[in-house]
């Protein structure tokens, strides 16, 4: 069976690209209605900014909810701080708990005027300048593509990243190609690479796995590149030894398929990927396999403790255990699993709802709304292979 498969944009990479073309040229760009929701909550924020910047009786503070997406609500952070008006920047309960300070910090050393509030953050924007900045990026890059994003506000020609190792580096490599500010940043080695297709390899991942389960069943992937700026298409070498064949085509990637001998063993280092975490590690459980997974100590910091639920919810399919930087699934054989049907929750974090869904039919999910987060209106073509 053949499936052709319109795979959402890339959220990472429209968010950048919407932020760093307001701050370049004051407009914002428009989107679909069919994007993800993260996508859209970021659109949405930035024509409040602008409205409220070119309309001087808007009712101050400006409220800009970001919902549960953690990039807006970096981003915003600092675009808000270097933006004249008085703002309020908020979001779920959930997500005014996930990392911020780091980037406050710095934003405050150049004199920001920030607040932390019991119902999110209050900003007094006004003129920064900086020519060198360091941020600490232990639990997010996210802080150091939020001042990238704003460095043709501050002037910034540096951007030094901390401490000696820092995972997600390939996302502050998105960031720069979606800039047209030239900004140094000496840690950053990495090749840099075309944006590509604007398909979005994190949620390729899923057929991916699904495609590993179901050698008789082809996918072809629309608006993808092998060659991309996603810092995820790694999956397709990932793949190669899990059985599934990567092919380019016009219209996107190709995959194939055939059954793996023997049980696979092998070690991911997701430093640059953690978000592929909670797919692998359920398609640990169903193939079996061992898979081993190092560096994974921000999964903590995620729409939810990934660490925790996978270890929780995968436990009765597989022996886990995690220490503070390093995550291991080995899956057991099926006849020691519990009776089905499995039952899984969300927790609203729509990368665990991708993982659980790999468990078919036999799968009883608390909710799957979350998918919109990164799926938008194309949910349910996931839906569909249940």
């Amino acid at each position: 069976m053949q499936h052709l498969i319109s795979l959402p944009n890339s959220k990472s990479l429209i968010i950048r690209n919407l932020v760093a073309h307001f701050v370049r040229y004051g407009e914002v760009l428009p989107v679909q209605d069919d994007e993800s929701n993260d996508v859209l909550v970021t659109h949405e924020a930035l024509v409040r900014v602008r409205e409220a910047r070119n309309n001087p009786e808007v009712s101050s503070p400006v409220v800009i909810d970001v919902q549960d997406c953690g990039a807006a609500y970096r981003f915003m952070m600092a675009l808000l701080s270097v933006t004249p008006g008085q703002w309020l920047l908020t979001g779920t309960d959930h997500l005014l708990k996930r990392p911020m300070n780091e980037l406050v910090n710095v934003l405050r050393v150049i004199g920001a005027d920030v607040e932390r509030l019991d119902d999110g953050w209050q900003i007094v924007g006004q003129r920064l300048r900086a020519e060198t900045l360091t941020i600490d990026c232990s639990r997010t890059s996210q802080f150091a593509s939020a001042l990238l994003l704003i460095a043709p506000k501050l002037q910034l020609r540096q951007l030094s990243l901390q401490p000696a190792e820092i995972g997600s580096l390939s996302y502050i490599n998105l960031t720069l190609s979606c800039m047209d500010y030239p900004v140094e940043v000496p840690k950053l080695t990495m090749e840099r690479l075309p944006l590509g297709g604007v398909g979005d390899w994190s949620s390729a991942l899923f057929f991916y796995a699904y495609a590993c389960l179901h050698p008789a069943e082809n996918f072809l992937l629309e608006k993808l590149t092998l060659q991309s700026a996603q810092g995820d298409s790694v999956i397709a070498q990932w793949f190669e030894r899990l059985g599934v064949r990567t092919e380019q085509r016009e219209e996107g990637v190709w995959l194939s398929a055939t059954p793996v001998d023997g049980r696979v063993q092998a070690t991911f280092d997701v430093a640059d990927h953690p978000d592929v975490v909670p797919v692998m590690a359920a398609l640990a459980c169903l193939l079996p396999a061992d898979f081993r997974f190092v560096h994974t100590k921000n999964l903590a910091y995620k729409e939810s403790n990934r660490t925790d639920a996978l270890y929780e919810q995968l436990s009765p399919f597989a022996d886990v255990d995690y220490q503070e930087d390093e995550f291991v699934v080995s899956g057991k054989d099926r006849k020691f699993w519990p009776v089905s049907p499995y039952r899984f929750r969300t927790l609203n974090d729509h990368r665990l709802a991708m993982a659980f869904l790999l468990f078919g039919a036999d799968a009883e999910l608390d909710s799957v709304g979350c998918l919109k987060k990164s799926w938008g209106k194309r949910f349910e073509s996931v839906l569909k292979l249940q």
